[in-house]
């Protein structure tokens, strides 16, 4: 136990495929969906090759098992994001498009879009309204979409100059934060499509992950390849509250936690830390999975972490 957060419990999923991204379903009463996405360029044929699997949790029988629902062939699953209200997933591939999923009465794709020839990299929901969409790729440009029968773009933008990895929606739903290998935390504003509301460059390589605090409307918190986290106020965006020492690898995925400033990272050859935001305006590191071994107990990289929350009991399933 890490104060309330339990992470003794361990369920091992072999995936033929290596597995880049892992997220529960968020929505109540559906928290024990999963689902995760694969990643493997075949160099000797040239040919990027994934999958998306979708399961369920099964913990009936006294013991934990994963029951998939699906396992779906696909040129190679860059990012995935659910829907907050319903069973409906959204996923970013390596082929320039986007694919819609309906996980209800069985996994379909229900829509897609070609966005471009290169690999999407970064999704979220919830941009201007809950059906809105924000993605980024490897050209840098920032693309926003709106979900329904179809996947219909409604503006796009030439967001960074290098490989962008993540993109974030603000509380209020209109301010959009994305991150690139160019070193730039760049803010957009929905309601004003031409101008960038801010511009950060206190990352020393590039901008990986992000996070909005879910306790705190103003914060967000990025990772980076220089190896640090950083906290900000979105309100004043020129320095970071806070800075976190090296962490050992880059921090590639975020995951806040239902509990107050908890937070989990996907540290790459460090594994899986966990750390609290605590009152004196620090990082305290609590604990974590995978540590001390190199690139992982399983002797890979650790890119996808999520926590799955239901009332007392909390898991976080990494990948």
């Amino acid at each position: 136990m890490l104060g309330d957060v339990e992470t003794s419990e361990e369920l091992v999923e072999i995936c033929h495929l290596h597995p880049d991204v892992i997220e529960w379903c968020p929505s109540s009463g559906l928290e024990d969906w999963l689902a995760w996405g694969m990643y493997q360029h075949n160099e000797e044929r040239n040919e990027r090759q994934g999958a998306l699997v979708v399961a369920r949790l099964d913990c009936d029988s006294g013991s934990a098992s994963l029951q998939h629902q699906a396992n779906i062939s696909s040129p190679g699953v860059y990012d995935l994001a659910w829907s907050s209200s319903h069973l409906v997933l959204m996923c970013a591939c390596a082929d320039g498009a986007v694919r819609l999923y309906h996980a209800q009465p069985e996994v379909t794709e229900i829509a897609h879009n070609q966005l471009s020839d290169c690999i999407l990299t970064h999704l979220c929901w919830g941009a201007g309204e809950a059906d809105g969409i924000v993605v980024v790729g490897q050209d840098g440009v920032l693309h926003h979409l709106k979900a329904g029968t179809e996947i219909r773009r409604v503006t796009s933008r030439q967001q960074h100059n290098l490989e962008a990895w993540c993109v974030e929606v603000s509380h209020d739903r209109n301010l959009i934060v994305s991150g690139a290998d160019d070193s730039l935390l760049l803010g957009w504003d929905l309601r004003s499509p031409d101008v960038l509301t801010f511009s950060n460059r206190s990352h020393e390589a590039g901008v990986i992950s992000l996070a909005c605090n879910p306790h705190n409307d103003f914060q967000i918190l990025s990772g980076s390849y220089d190896e640090r986290l950083r906290l900000f106020d979105l309100r004043h965006m020129k320095e970071p509250l806070i800075r976190s020492n090296r962490l050992g690898d880059g921090a590639y995925q975020l995951s806040w936690h239902t509990n107050k400033g908890v937070f989990a990272v996907a540290a790459m050859r460090c594994g899986f830390p966990i750390f609290e935001l605590d009152e004196a305006g620090t990082f305290k590191r609590l604990g974590g999975y995978c540590e001390s071994a190199g690139e992982g107990c399983h002797g890979s990289l650790g890119y996808g972490i999520s926590w799955q929350c239901l009332g007392h009991l909390s898991r976080s399933k990494s990948g």
